[in-house]
């Protein structure tokens, strides 16, 4: 006789899915029978707040050789991939994940266009969106797959179609471009606006916040402009409130990378991520100082005479200057470059005491709680969901931007863990040397979507 599995008593059921660590036990438990996917959406109703999208277990999305258009999902907490899912993506980086959405640029010519696609959608749900154009001014750099660095949703457009917004880190100065889902343009910082060299950002408790590699935390809000502007532009222009002020300008506060996380308690947190260690950082600013003072004291020793004779002698021989020297001049730096991979030697986390009061204090725990980031929309997780994870632990993956194409000649290699309690490393996957300039791995947080019966 059939185990008549479809007769449980809601009793019995919650038993069951109260054993279970993570969203993806319930998506599975769904699958079993009507009844069982039907109490499934109760439960999921009932306790919703539980399963937000960034306090998910995220999944890495990863290349599959000699597969151009396809993607794997692997699973970092049982060691898998998902040989049943597949996903045809573009081949180019993804420039973020975000409520399940993965988001990738399609650029043409000054303009940078986002596409919002969604791997996972169910019959009645959109599975890619075009946004409007960016207009970018800088036409030399960045104007790639990298034009933009990362973008973050604030809301699922599935489930809230007229009321989501888009950030983008855009550009070479990688500042910030806002859209508003109904809007016909992005709006931008004002051109005098001296902050820029955004690395992250996030929607925290209704309201914008961005972090650049000095530590400078703004919260970021629209603001109509008193005269709309002429052409084709949005009436909105972005402004800046200093949550925490920009550090000195110096190899020591210079972050490789940054990003703002919320935890599941609620409290915001800021991760900086170096790629050089502490004593190199010193060394640096130590030797940029004597040279700083040497070349002061040297144009301060000369007379207006010497300083334009010498201006003379530097154009004339770089007129002379033939091209062969430059080629090798060019083939120098360029090994130089890309000697070796950037690969993260530090991690640092510091807690936001914003809005009872401005300032960040670092800490040495994550209370138990994992991070997930990289190219993503930052994720927090208890240790209680993934009982395989290191906790106290941030995972990552490969996401170097400034010499950007540095690491993907050795395979995406800046992906592991770090643990800020032992400041240990380790590895959760590990892409194959052949691997080598393909799309880099990315976190997403597929959306659990399952309809009454």
């Amino acid at each position: 006789m059939a185990p008549q599995w479809s007769l449980l008593g809601d009793d019995i059921l919650n038993i069951i899915t109260e054993r279970f660590d993570d969203i993806y036990d319930y998506a599975r438990f769904g699958a079993v029978c009507k009844p069982w996917l039907s109490f499934s959406h109760r439960f999921y109703n009932q306790k919703k707040h539980l399963f937000r999208a960034n306090h998910q277990l995220p999944l890495l999305v990863v290349p599959i050789e000699d597969h151009q258009q396809i993607r794997g999902l692997y699973n970092i907490s049982t060691d898998t991939l998902c040989n049943q899912i597949q996903l045809t993506l573009p081949y180019k980086r993804c420039s973020g994940s975000s409520y399940g959405w993965l988001i990738f640029v399609d650029n043409k010519s000054a303009e940078i266009e986002l596409l919002l696609i969604n791997p996972f959608p169910s019959e009645s749900e959109k599975s890619l969106i075009k946004l409007p154009p960016i207009i970018c001014e800088d036409t030399v750099s960045k104007m790639d797959e990298y034009g933009v660095n990362k973008a973050v949703l604030s809301k699922d457009p599935n489930e809230f179609p007229n009321d989501f917004e888009v950030i983008a880190i855009y550009g070479g100065m990688q500042m910030l471009a806002h859209y508003k889902s109904g809007d016909q343009f992005w709006s931008y910082a004002k051109p005098t606006t001296e902050i820029h060299c955004f690395a992250d950002v996030i929607f925290y408790k209704g309201m914008a916040y961005a972090v650049n590699f000095y530590s400078w935390i703004v919260r970021v809000y629209r603001k109509r402009f008193k005269q709309n502007p002429t052409g084709n532009s949005s009436p909105c222009f972005l402004r800046y409130k200093t949550i925490c002020k920009r550090l000195p300008l110096s190899v020591c506060n210079y972050s490789g990378n940054a990003y703002l996380v919320e935890t599941c308690k609620g409290e915001l947190l800021h991760v900086r991520r170096d790629y050089i260690t502490e004593e190199s950082q010193m060394a640096m600013d130590e030797e940029n100082e004597e040279e700083m003072k040497r070349v002061r004291a040297e144009y301060d020793a000369r007379t207006q005479e010497e300083q334009d004779q010498i201006r003379q002698r530097i154009e004339r021989e770089s007129e002379n200057q033939n091209v062969e020297d430059d080629e090798i001049r060019a083939s120098q730096v360029e090994e130089m470059l890309f000697d070796e991979p950037h690969l993260s030697v530090n991690f640092t986390v510091f807690k936001l005491n914003y809005p009872s009061s401005r300032g960040q204090k670092s800490t040495e725990t994550l209370n138990g709680e994992i991070l997930f980031i990289g190219d993503n929309h930052s994720v927090s997780v208890p240790s209680s969901r993934c009982p395989n994870l290191s906790p106290n632990s941030i995972y990552y993956t490969d996401d170097y931007v400034d010499v950007y194409r540095l690491n993907l000649q050795f395979g995406s290699c800046d992906t592991g863990l770090f643990n800020i309690e032992n400041k240990g490393f380790g590895k959760h996957f590990v892409p194959r040397f052949s691997a080598k300039g393909m799309p880099p791995p990315i976190f997403v947080v597929p959306r659990y979507r399952i309809k009454q019966c």
